[in-house]
């Protein structure tokens, strides 16, 4: 007797038979693998060079563990120039099932054609675990084409639901625990450059362990924001400690690992940096050519000076 996996009829080649052996198992004989079957696969039992039977081993079940964790932006209300979503999943996902299970709805839960961009490829970070999909910018763009036919993916005063399917598959391939939504109130447009001067810092006491916090003007960008603010200190170096972002994503601060000393400080801002509608702090996402306030920015990081109290 021989026991070896058989191929696909798409596969073309030999399989050799298992390695293991046979006992004898009362008037039976039993057929002991060197290695475990694997699930998912067809096995063709041979006597004396015969097929004689045709065994698949189911793959084992898989428990649904993995969740969403959070989507962005997290502010109830957005501009209809909203220009990116963000979800974050507790463990690495599996690509190829956005298109299906990822969906903008309109109050009565009807899909809202057109205005997550289709794209083959997604955008996922280098954990497989935080995934970017993008409202269609051409219908953002007010001189292109499909903003005139179509006019903005979300309009002004809708209420939209950005709903995330359980049909997703983590890494595993299992399904989520369940699915998620985060509703949103659709507002004005928002055509403004990020301007860092119109911050609000509150420095912390000198030789102390609290936080410098940052208060915005507007919600940012949720993972530009964990990247493009940073703390240099008065020798130059950077400041190190936990970062945590506010309510909203409208706030920003910086727990020291080490007590705040005397001397000028720096909060350096990329120019990357952009707000929930694409606007950075360099220039307007959709500008007009027209109007000196959205002229762009000289390249290059914007700086805040402080000093500890």
């Amino acid at each position: 007797m021989q026991v070896r996996p058989r191929p696909a009829e798409d596969v073309v080649g030999y399989f050799p038979p298992m390695a293991g052996r046979t006992v004898p198992d009362g008037c039976d004989l039993c057929f002991l693998p060197r290695f475990a079957f694997l699930g998912g696969t067809v096995y063709e039992v041979s006597m004396d060079g015969v097929a004689a039977v045709i065994l698949l081993r189911p793959d084992p079940p898989v428990r649904a563990t993995t969740e969403v964790l959070s989507i962005y932006p997290s502010a109830r209300d957005v501009p209809c120039n909203l220009l990116r979503v963000y979800i974050v999943f507790s463990e690495p996902m599996s690509e190829g099932y956005a298109a299906a299970h990822l969906q903008l709805l309109d109050e009565s839960g009807q899909t809202l054609q057109g205005a997550l961009l289709p794209n083959s490829y997604e955008l996922w970070d280098g954990d497989h675990r935080r995934l970017t999909a993008l409202l269609d910018p051409a219908r953002i763009k007010r001189g292109l084409v499909p903003h005139q036919q179509a006019g903005y993916p979300i309009r002004l005063g809708q209420l939209v639901r950005l709903a995330v399917g359980e049909g997703f598959r983590d890494a595993r391939g299992a399904p989520l625990r369940a699915g998620a939504e985060r509703r949103y109130d659709v507002g004005a447009d928002e055509r403004r450059r990020v301007d860092p001067a119109s911050w609000t810092l509150r420095a912390p006491r000198r030789d102390s362990f609290e936080p410098l916090e940052v208060t915005f003007d507007r919600p940012l960008d949720y993972a530009l924001l964990t990247r493009c603010l940073r703390v240099r200190g008065p020798n130059g170096h950077h400041v190190d400690g936990a970062v945590e972002l506010g309510p909203a994503e409208r706030s920003w601060r910086l727990a020291p690992s080490e007590p705040w000393c005397a001397g000028r400080h720096e909060l350096v801002i990329d120019d990357i940096l952009e707000d929930v509608a694409g606007n950075s702090v360099r220039r307007v996402f959709d500008r007009d050519q027209t109007r000196s306030s959205d002229a762009v920015r000289e390249k290059g990081p914007f700086m805040i000076g402080y000093l500890p109290r």
